[in-house]
């Protein structure tokens, strides 16, 4: 190997921990997670999403861009995750210009599943390749346990109903009236309009609704000409309530404008920051408070779980019943 492709080689090993390359004519994707995919889980941590693109050479690309689009897990078979509007649905659709090859942003998953990143990079010279990245979360084990948990508990309620109620003709009142309580219908968050700030920065976002992705668009203006000015800008959307951030990009160069459709995972209030680094030093903040409107899930989402918990709540009288009976007097 010739010392004129040892930086190549050294940036392929660099990147030796990434996905599996595409290989359309003669450009290679290569994708990375930090932390690594086996380490998240949803509404942990937002993890760092990283793409390279080279030559077939190994060497980056120098210019470009790459078209990004993220689609949440299919729905399970059995169990709904915790928002099951977004399940199947288009998380994100975007578009970042290449830098050495490279594109970076910050993505927080909001649920389980097999999720489906979709990237086509377009070079100068107009070549283009395109590969489908399978992106697997797990669910956190602290939620299998408590799952467990309160079925357990569920059983010894049942248990304890069936005790009580076998030597009367009132248990199945009874049992209707504990399977009654168990259900609460959701409160879906009102949707509130933020006020435009910013003199320079203009961030516009559209009504966000759970289940459905709103388009984000940020450009320069307040100025003559501002929107040839060179613009590096950082754009970060955070969760009030939980206080993560859900997604991020830094120092974007930006021509005329930022544009990208996102998905709010859940019916709560983020706030969506974009500061704008202008030719001169000077620094241009814009912010904006969105209150997503919530939907109430669909039936078969709730139904689902809701026959698994009444299962075990029978099953544990059923017990208690067969226990009390078989008791002697």
């Amino acid at each position: 190997m010739s010392l004129k492709n040892l930086p190549a080689f050294i940036v392929i090993v660099a990147f030796s921990g990434f996905c599996p390359s595409s290989w359309a004519d003669d450009i290679n994707i290569y994708f990375k997670a930090s932390p690594r995919l086996e380490l998240l889980h949803p509404y942990s941590d937002p993890a760092t999403l990283s793409l390279l693109v080279t030559s077939a050479d190994g060497k980056p690309v120098a210019q470009g861009r790459v078209a990004i689009v993220l689609e949440a897990p299919a729905p399970g078979r059995f169990f709904s995750t915790d928002f099951p509007l977004v399940e199947g649905s288009r998380l994100l659709d975007m578009s970042l210009p290449l830098r050495q090859g490279r594109a970076e942003w910050k993505y927080l998953f909001p649920i389980r599943g097999e999720y489906r990143l979709t990237v086509e990079v377009t070079v100068v010279d107009g070549k283009k390749a395109i590969k489908n990245f399978p992106l697997g979360i797990r669910e956190s084990k602290r939620k299998w346990v408590f799952l467990g948990i309160f079925s357990l508990a569920l059983f010894a309620v049942g248990v304890i109903a069936g005790r009580i109620f076998t030597p009367s003709r009132s248990s199945s009142a009874g049992l209707v009236l504990l399977l009654a309580s168990l259900m609460a219908s959701l409160d879906p968050a009102p949707a509130q309009d933020a006020e435009r700030s910013g003199q320079f920065g203009w961030l516009e976002i559209d009504p966000a609704t759970v289940g459905k992705p709103s388009g984000v668009r940020w450009r320069l203006s307040g100025e003559a000409h501002a929107e040839g000015q060179p613009v590096l800008l950082s754009l970060m959307i955070t969760h009030l309530e939980k206080s993560k951030t859900v997604f991020a990009v830094e120092r974007l160069p930006i021509e005329k404008e930022f544009a990208m459709s996102f998905q709010f995972a859940d019916g709560a209030e983020y706030r969506v920051t974009a500061i704008g680094y202008v030719t001169g030093g000077r620094m241009l903040r814009t912010e904006r408070n969105i209150a997503v409107t919530g939907v109430e899930p669909p039936a078969r989402a709730m139904i689902p779980a809701i026959g698994f918990f009444l299962a075990v709540l029978a099953l544990g009288l059923a017990v208690g019943r067969w226990s009390r009976r078989a008791a002697p007097a």
